[in-house]
């Protein structure tokens, strides 16, 4: 599965937008400076995919999407080329959308991944829809007898919850070959499992009296639970070391006023256990699935893993690691774990909380997971240059505001492979300078008098002292910074005055239409000087 365009129109602040994705490509990364409307291509497509898998849904802006899936090119066009019309291709012949509908599972992708990073519901709420259906179906009860929770019929979209990193990192343990230790060794630090304690609790439809059907097909262990995650309930049960009920008082925050809540607490007490809970599944996507059914039921209120860390003398308790590992290991949980082939992964802002080393391979280790799934595509936000330091051009898009104020997307000049961090904040994110504000405005005031003192000597007239003794100061104080710049060359020296003319006129950041002209200015300006 591979975007390869898409065109929106009226769509929060993506008035008239076209995007140019290389679908030949893995990854595609979306950058831009604040209020350009990142999170809101990935909103679009979200949405796009989601009114696709549901026909009740109605999408409310007009686009154009071209994407390639499972050996096939389809087009469709939602009011876009004609207000009010759909029209679809599909291999270059007209369709419809009732029949890509009703053949969904070789039309759509098989998985549509959704995570952001932050605080915000935004993006979570699109998927809710599709949540929905696949709790009522995977709650029902005989649900465990008539559905597969790794089918994506049942649920095409897919959002990342922030429990996701604990469930990963139980499935790494369960079924972890040596790639899989590599890993957590490597970048956590971790050298295996110790025990973990599960604390369930009574969820709402737990409270509510159960109907002659619920008590014959649930489990009352738990609250009469029933549907898919009575399968994974009963294994809890045996492996625990010794279940216990009690009773607690939970308050969801500062505003809210204590409840009293019925809890079962799970204890799998050592590596044994978690091999023993895992081993009836047989394969570790197949064991994730089920243990998402815990959350998705709503039965977990907390997870806590100890876990052996590398150099430490006792266990730790994983549950308290940083939000950046949380973040990597629910992200690159749910790609091992959750995808299938031909899925789509829209990631916002997934690096936000990760270390400069983790930023700098993150796409790499995102690769390593989502590249064995042949035929996926990721599209993600980022706002650092350590994480697209790495990419061609045609997998960066830069969202940016044009001279009318409308926002567009466009390839940066150069590829910011090979740029440096530096290269890419100034050929990418746009930025004209990457000192401190501090120092720049020193080295401005530098230049401006360098510029007034270049011309006075061009002139023959005398430099007043002052003025030299004032250079003469900023010199040096830029020279112990390694910035400070003269030249013999009156030529090199007409360049550094143009130069700074050109970085004074555009502001702080440039568009990348505005890099493109800078570079062709300069470019004329060398070969005007040789």
């Amino acid at each position: 599965m591979r975007v390869d365009r898409l065109a929106v129109r009226g769509f929060k602040n993506l008035g008239d937008i076209d995007i140019d994705f290389d679908a030949r490509k893995l990854e595609t990364v979306i950058i831009g400076q604040n209020g350009t409307g990142k999170s809101n291509v990935i909103e679009a497509l979200a949405t796009i995919f989601r009114d696709l898998d549901d026909p009740k849904q109605r999408t409310s802006f007009a686009y154009r999407l071209a994407y390639t899936c499972k050996g096939h090119s389809i087009v469709i066009d939602h009011g876009h080329a004609e207000p009010g019309r759909v029209k679809v291709t599909i291999d270059d012949k007209y369709s419809s959308l009732t029949r890509l509908r009703r053949n969904s599972d070789e039309y759509l992708p098989n998985h549509v991944f959704g995570y952001y990073s932050g605080n915000s519901d935004r993006l979570q709420l699109i998927f809710d829809p599709p949540q929905r259906r696949y709790y009522d179906a995977a709650i029902a009860p005989g649900a465990e007898n008539r559905l597969d929770p790794r089918r994506s019929e049942l649920r095409r979209l897919f959002f990342v919850r922030e429990r996701y990193g604990a469930l990963a990192l139980l499935t790494y343990f369960a079924f972890g070959d040596i790639d899989t230790q590599d890993f957590l060794k490597r970048h956590l630090g971790v050298e295996g499992f110790d025990s973990a304690l599960l604390t369930l609790r009574q969820p709402e439809w737990g409270k509510r009296p159960p109907t002659p059907t619920v008590l014959a097909q649930s489990d009352p262990r738990f609250w009469n639970a029933r549907g898919i995650v009575r399968r994974l309930l009963d294994g809890l049960w045996k492996q625990s070391l010794a279940p216990i009920r009690s009773e607690e008082s939970v308050r969801e925050d500062y505003r809210s006023q204590g409840t009293t809540e019925k809890q079962l607490f799970i204890f799998l007490k050592d590596a044994k256990a978690l091999l023993a809970l895992a081993e009836p599944f047989g394969e570790e996507q197949r064991f994730f699935a089920f243990l998402e059914t815990l959350d998705l039921s709503e039965l977990v209120r907390d997870i806590r893993i100890w876990v052996r860390r590398e150099g430490a003398d006792t266990t730790v308790p994983f549950h308290e690691i940083s939000d950046g590992e949380r973040q990597l290991l629910s992200v690159l949980g749910m790609m091992r774990f959750a995808a299938h082939d031909e899925s789509l992964f829209l990631l916002d802002e997934p690096d936000t909380h990760l270390n400069p080393a983790w930023k700098w391979s993150y796409l790499s280790l995102i690769k390593q997971v989502a590249g064995k799934n042949s035929n996926c595509h990721l599209i993600m936000t980022s706002h650092d240059p350590l994480t697209i330091a790495g990419l061609e051009r045609s997998q960066v898009q830069i969202l940016y505001r044009n001279v009318k104020g409308e926002v567009k997307a466009a390839s940066p000049e150069a590829d910011p492979k090979g740029l440096g961090v530096a290269g890419v904040l100034r050929q990418v994110f746009g930025l004209a300078t990457t000192l401190d504000p501090d120092t720049q405005g020193l080295v401005e005031r530098r230049n401006d008098l360098l510029a007034k003192t270049l011309t006075l000597r061009e002139q023959g007239l005398p430099v007043p002292d002052e003025a030299a003794r004032r250079l003469a100061s900023m010199n040096n104080e830029l020279s112990a910074l390694g910035l400070a710049y003269q030249s013999a060359d009156p030529e090199y020296d007409d360049y550094l005055r143009a130069l700074h003319r050109v970085d004074r006129e555009v502001g702080t950041t440039y568009s990348p239409e505005q890099i493109s002209a800078q570079n062709r200015m300069l470019e004329e300006l060398i070969e005007g000087l040789r």
